[in-house]
């Protein structure tokens, strides 16, 4: 479990730090569900995504937040990388059920078919990026609530196992963007992210995809 704790912890943040979607029901507000379903489908289709991002992580055991920052990247149906730049370098790659880990340390590879709580969060960013909300439903109970100036979008796991890791996950954004996301742990722990420079509908040949998607990408990526 505390491995995949360690996994989750760098995962979560990218499932949702450039989308959030889907809902089961309207918010007290009266936010129609149509608005969500709509929301949706127009991030399932936006292509790959670019992202900067800055993340403030507050462990329980400690009095100062971690802060760290980098870029994020999105290319469909089943990549992600999240390069950290600042005050260190450290990459996280996803490629179907295979994860690839660097930092100072050196570099792992993480399988996603040995930790069922793992497989199951990470399996829901593929969700998300490809528009399966029924399949998101299944596996959060889910609010939404939104007015003219914002919207917020709350998620807590129904799995127990899961429940274990992650207490809940809140986004909140306006129109098409998410602009800061808070993920409470059952420990205790919280980050949050904020993002900035977000480009969608990105497409990239298979050289800038090999950088992109890399443990150790060049300086350059596009």
């Amino acid at each position: 479990m505390r491995r995949a704790r360690s996994v989750l912890v760098m995962f979560l943040p990218i499932v949702w730090v450039i989308y959030a979607a889907g809902s089961l029901a309207a918010a007290a507000n009266g936010s129609a569900p149509g608005e969500l379903e709509a929301l949706m489908r127009r991030f399932a289709s936006s292509g790959g995504v670019r992202a900067r991002f800055r993340e403030s992580r507050q462990l329980v055991i400690l009095t100062d937040p971690i802060e760290t920052t980098g870029t994020l990247y999105f290319a469909p149906p089943d990549r992600l990388a999240r390069h950290t730049t600042w005050p260190g370098r450290s990459s996280v790659v996803i490629e179907a059920e295979r994860v690839l880990l660097a930092d100072e340390t050196g570099k792992r590879v993480f399988d996603l078919k040995t930790s069922e709580v793992a497989r199951a969060l990470v399996g829901n960013l593929m969700i998300v990026f490809r528009g399966d909300l029924e399949s998101l439903r299944a596996r959060y109970a889910i609010s939404f609530d939104s007015n003219a100036e914002r919207w917020t979008l709350d998620l807590e796991p129904r799995s127990r196992d899961v429940r274990g890791v992650i207490e809940r996950i809140r986004f909140v954004g306006h129109g098409r963007n998410l602009t800061a996301m808070e993920t409470r742990e059952s420990n205790g722990d919280r980050t949050i992210m904020e993002l900035s420079e977000i480009e969608v509908g990105l497409t990239w040949g298979q050289r800038d995809l090999d950088r992109i998607f890399s443990v150790n990408p060049p300086d350059d990526t596009p």
